[in-house]
């Protein structure tokens, strides 16, 4: 039994784009004589079929209880919109617009996680009204679902980030390859917009308190009624499903809907974002690399050149790799990745400090995480490079923190070892930074060049004093030496 057939018109862009994706996931492209009129059609094992007419039209039937086929029809609605002729509504501007007592906007969407190369990279956006037109005409436009030159992503990610002096609360997260690579992608999705999310909670407060707008609820937690929320339905599970239900309870509005970016202003600054942090990854991997890695997409033809080469070299797969996708698979002639469960947070963080990450008020003064069977510690001693043996709690502290506090001071050579993209402990962190940084400080220059690279992401809050800007922004103080109040982390050299 199949699903009713679903059709879109697609542009020349996103047909390179579907041409990738099935590329990647190890499709072939079959063509047939006898048909002029079909660009191209895929099947799947379960019995699924995508079909390409050169008229630009695509169709997709989906055979019940196919996984694959499923999945694929997931990524294609995020690559080419969805059902029925949308081309001219996907080329306007997010147009819904809130209602007149929401008061601050907000958004989340991801990207990357249907690329081989590069991380999954989760963008959110949060701003008061007045800043909504400035915003709506520099991403209102942009089509989020097509290609577009790396430099343009970053183009667009700073001119979002040089928004911040107004007022746009703007962070991105990243997935590392070594979680996404051993568990289910939609329930790491699922803890990393919980994290996220509170990440904007937690910046709402500063926004709303500075304008002189922040109430007190009933129970001394502060009221978020006025500000609406929009989140991508990328496929959301019970941990987001349990988060939304108590962000409502503050006050939120809370909209889960596919396509969001298509719908909602903010989630559309949110893709951006994500995008504008992929590419500026993705420029800093090509620059380190000494062979062109083309996009990263495996259907990319100097993506699957690299692939094989670095195969045939036998030197074993940097971590910008997702090695659980097929292609690496099929190239190691090893059988398919099967995923785990992601732990649940009562296995992470102490049982007082779930309710707060779901709520998105983690308050790193008091939490604890497992270090053993029936340990929690809220002092952790971690590698400054290397992370083989650390417990689950420790792997995903990118996924509980809203960032990482640095020492002031950090000696520098412990610094730049930490940054290393392969081994130290603070790639694919987000460094929270003090007003921005000195830019005449060595230690600063370091992270600034570690951010270009995508090695790291700098986020500049209004907090100068460490303990604050932790407390403030849930935010993991990393120290070389002693023990500080609240949770965090010594590194070992």
């Amino acid at each position: 039994m199949s699903n009713k057939p679903v059709s879109r018109e697609v542009t020349s862009s996103q047909v390179r784009a579907l041409r990738d994706l099935f590329g990647s996931r190890g499709h072939t492209l079959r063509k047939n004589a006898k048909n002029k009129y079909l660009e191209f059609e895929v099947r799947t094992d379960g019995k699924s079929i995508f079909t390409l007419y050169t008229s630009g039209k695509f169709v997709s039937t989906v055979r019940e209880g196919d996984a694959e086929g499923l999945v694929l029809e997931d990524e294609i609605g995020r690559l080419a919109g969805g059902p029925g002729p949308t081309r001219k509504k996907r080329e306007e501007v997010a147009t819904q617009e809130a209602g007149a007592d929401v008061t601050v906007l907000a958004g989340v969407d991801e990207t990357g996680t249907g690329e081989l190369l590069g991380s999954a990279v989760l963008g959110g956006v949060l701003f008061a009204r007045p800043l909504e037109a400035r915003l709506h005409e520099l991403v209102g436009h942009v089509e989020t679902k097509t290609s577009r030159a790396a430099s343009g992503w970053e183009r667009l990610g700073e001119q979002l980030a040089a928004m911040r002096a107004d007022g746009l609360v703007a962070t991105a997260l990243t997935i590392p390859n070594r979680l996404f690579d051993r568990y289910s992608k939609n329930a790491l999705l699922d803890l990393a917009y919980v994290r996220l999310v509170g990440d904007l909670l937690a910046a709402a407060g500063d926004l709303l308190a500075g304008a002189g707008e922040l109430s007190t609820a009933a129970d001394g937690d502060e009221d978020r009624a006025g500000t609406e929320l929009a989140v991508d339905d990328y496929g959301t599970g019970a941990l987001l499903t349990e988060a939304a239900t108590a962000w409502r309870a503050r006050g939120l509005t809370v909209r889960v809907q596919t396509r969001a970016d298509d719908r909602f202003l903010a989630a559309r600054a949110a893709s951006v974002l994500a995008r504008a942090t992929r590419a500026r990854e993705m420029q800093g991997l090509r620059a380190d690399e000494d062979e062109p890695l083309g996009t990263g997409n495996a259907g990319h033809r100097e993506t699957l050149a690299w692939l094989r080469r670095r195969a045939r070299s036998g030197r074993g797969w940097p971590s910008f790799v997702k090695t659980s996708f097929k292609t690496v698979t099929d190239l190691e002639r090893r059988e398919p990745v099967t995923k785990h469960a992601v732990p649940r947070v009562g296995d992470l963080l102490d049982p007082d400090s779930v309710g707060d990450f779901l709520a998105g008020r983690l308050d790193v003064t008091r939490a604890r995480v497992r270090t053993g069977a029936d340990r929690w510690a809220s002092r952790l001693e971690v590698p400054v490079t290397g992370r083989h043996g650390l417990p689950a709690s420790l792997e995903f502290l990118p996924l509980l923190c809203g960032g990482v506090v640095l020492d002031d001071d950090l000696p520098l050579d412990v610094l730049d070892a930490a940054l290393d993209r392969e081994t130290g402990f603070l790639s694919g962190w987000r460094v929270l930074l003090g007003g921005g940084g000195d830019p005449d400080d060595p230690a600063f220059l370091a992270l600034a060049r570690a951010h270009a690279r995508g090695v790291v992401h700098l986020e500049p809050t209004p907090h100068e004093d460490p303990a604050t800007r932790a407390a403030a922004r849930a935010g993991l103080r990393v120290l070389a030496d002693g023990e500080v109040d609240g949770l965090h982390a010594v590194l070992r050299v």
